[in-house]
């Protein structure tokens, strides 16, 4: 799960920001594994709201 929640925040944050680089997004790879549950909820939640727009 953790991977999956991982891949899922990293692509929905990439769709968002098509420029950040590695560093900006150095923080998912923090959360992850501490917060799993939280971070495929967060990457859930942009999913929504990409597709709201």
């Amino acid at each position: 799960m953790p991977v999956l929640a991982h891949a899922a925040l990293l692509a929905e944050l990439a769709y968002l920001v098509p420029g950040a680089d590695v560093a900006e997004l150095a923080f998912a790879a923090r959360l992850t594994p501490t917060e799993p549950e939280a971070t495929g909820a967060l990457a859930a939640f942009l999913i929504r709201a990409r597709s709201a727009h």
